[in-house]
């Protein structure tokens, strides 16, 4: 109890302008100074407290994107263009959830029992279905935003923003809905855990900027794609409960990636259906 306690008091001791500086750290390279000072126990309790502003880290990642895109418009064809805007943003993440997304789907691909998946999912190299996975998602990621920019600048802008908002915000819902697997030591099990359905609604609600702009333009591409995202997020958690038990790092990052994509497929659904 007294551990518990003294845990809860120094997460209530870590500033909101601390947690959402530790976010932008952990989820980007950009370097933030002082959000690594300080104690392993303070910045864990950081990190357990900046989940909430991962949404709206997200939204400012899609942003980037999106302002590297319109740039590289004014001189490059879209195709080009939103390759460079893709290829920036790997950079500024450091590819974290392509990264996971790869190592995902070669565990998953390669591994027959849950001991060999998370082996698989541990080891740094890449492998067949990883490499498939990860060309794969990234070529339709190129293309469908592709196709956005080349139809519909404007609604191409906000579709990227809200992917990358809501891509943030499939990780909440993951971390509130599923509990991280025990028998392995990792950040997902000391932060993730900790997490509930309040967290995903403060977080969706800080970020709302990143989303309610692409609802609003048109609101029902908008519902057939979170209903998709839904379907999608509620299937990956059913497929890796019965593989590992619970989540990892690696497939909070990939679900992630998911739904970025499906909201990116989404919208571009809908310039034909809308």
């Amino acid at each position: 109890m007294t551990d518990d306690h003294t845990e809860e008091a120094t997460i209530l001791s870590v500033s909101n302008r601390m947690a959402f500086l530790t976010a932008v750290q952990f989820l980007t390279r950009i370097p933030v100074q002082g959000a690594m000072n300080g104690t392993a126990e303070f910045y864990y309790a950081a990190l357990r407290k900046s989940v909430v502003f991962f949404p709206l880290v997200g939204a400012c990642i899609g942003l980037a994107t999106a302002m590297v895109m319109m740039v590289a418009s004014t001189v490059f064809s879209p195709w080009i263009a939103v390759s460079i805007a893709v290829g920036l943003e790997a950079w500024l993440t450091g590819a974290f959830h392509e990264d996971a997304f790869a190592d995902t789907w070669d565990a998953l691909g390669g591994g027959w029992t849950r001991e060999q998946v998370l082996e698989i999912m541990k080891d740094s190299r890449l492998g067949t279905y990883g490499t498939i996975a990860l060309v794969l998602g990234v070529g339709t990621r190129i293309a469908a935003t592709t196709e956005l920019v080349a139809s519909d600048f404007y609604w191409a802008v906000l579709s990227i923003i809200a992917a990358s908002t809501l891509g943030r915000i499939a990780i909440l819902v993951m971390m509130s809905t599923t509990s991280p697997i025990t028998d392995r030591d990792s950040q997902a099990k000391d932060v993730a855990g900790t997490q509930s359905g309040n967290t995903l609604l403060v977080g969706a609600s800080i970020a709302c900027l990143g989303w309610i702009g692409w609802f609003a333009a048109r609101p029902g591409v908008a519902f057939i794609g979170l209903l998709a995202s839904a379907l999608i997020l509620f299937w990956f958690r059913r497929k890796i409960i019965a593989r590992v038990g619970g989540t990892t790092g690696d497939l909070l990052g990939c679900s992630a990636f998911l739904i970025q994509l499906a909201i990116l497929i989404a919208s571009t659904w809908g310039l034909s259906h809308a």
